[in-house]
């Protein structure tokens, strides 16, 4: 089951758009049985609900899942999108040789919905997955910041048996690239780059998988 991962302000305007979904469909229901079924006003009302709260959470599950994920519609929720594959490099000070450090390839798989978010991680020597994500958006500044602490599942040789860290990245570009830096208790750490190659990502379950289909891009 995902944390959820919604500011106040953002679980209040949910709720807000809730009620007012809840409103215009009870409104609907109780004049189609009002003036198309000539049924009693007090009547008509108590009967609105059902229909009202059912369709109110229907939409509101599409909404949940997918149609917030439109541009527009998230820039009135005020709810930045992070969803996607995102193509970059990971540069770290593990093994730091003559002071030259570590640049790997990697690929970020965000999953959000508007309630939840999840992160992996893919390079050619490990995988990992976020156990802890927040999204925060200053309102003063409007600065939008990707936050999560994770764990790796696959080690370099002279590891520990496991590697747990967290990261800090700032969205940047218009949504387009994420920026920042990361920390391990091996203890490592280092920088990302990544930018966003595609909000599809049906298909992408390890590295050689994103390398095969977005290493053009």
């Amino acid at each position: 089951m995902n944390n959820l991962s919604i500011t106040t302000a953002e679980l209040e305007r949910l709720l807000k758009v809730f009620g007012w979904l809840l409103g215009l469909f009870w409104l609907a229901a109780f004049l189609i049985q009002w003036k198309c079924f000539n049924i009693a006003a007090s009547s008509a009302a108590w009967r609105a609900f059902s229909p009202a709260v059912g369709g109110a959470i229907l939409l509101f599950g599409v909404f949940y899942k997918v149609a917030w994920r439109w541009e527009s519609l998230a820039k009135w929720m005020n709810r930045p999108i992070v969803h996607g594959i995102w193509k970059g490099e990971l540069r770290s000070d593990f093994g730091l040789v003559d002071k030259s450090t570590l640049v790997i390839p990697i690929y970020f798989v965000v999953r959000q919905t508007y309630l939840t978010l999840s992160v992996q991680s893919f390079t050619d020597k490990q995988d990992g997955e976020s156990r802890l994500e927040a999204l925060l958006k200053n309102s003063k500044t409007e600065a939008t910041r990707l936050c999560y602490v994770f764990e790796l599942r696959k080690l370099y040789p002279g590891a520990n048996l496991l590697t747990s860290g967290a990261g800090d990245l700032r969205l940047l570009s218009s949504g387009r690239e994420l920026k920042g830096t990361y920390w391990t208790n091996t203890p490592t750490h280092g920088e990302l780059i990544l930018k966003l190659v595609s909000r599809d990502f049906d298909g992408i379950e390890s590295f050689d998988d994103a390398q095969n289909k977005f290493s053009g891009h």
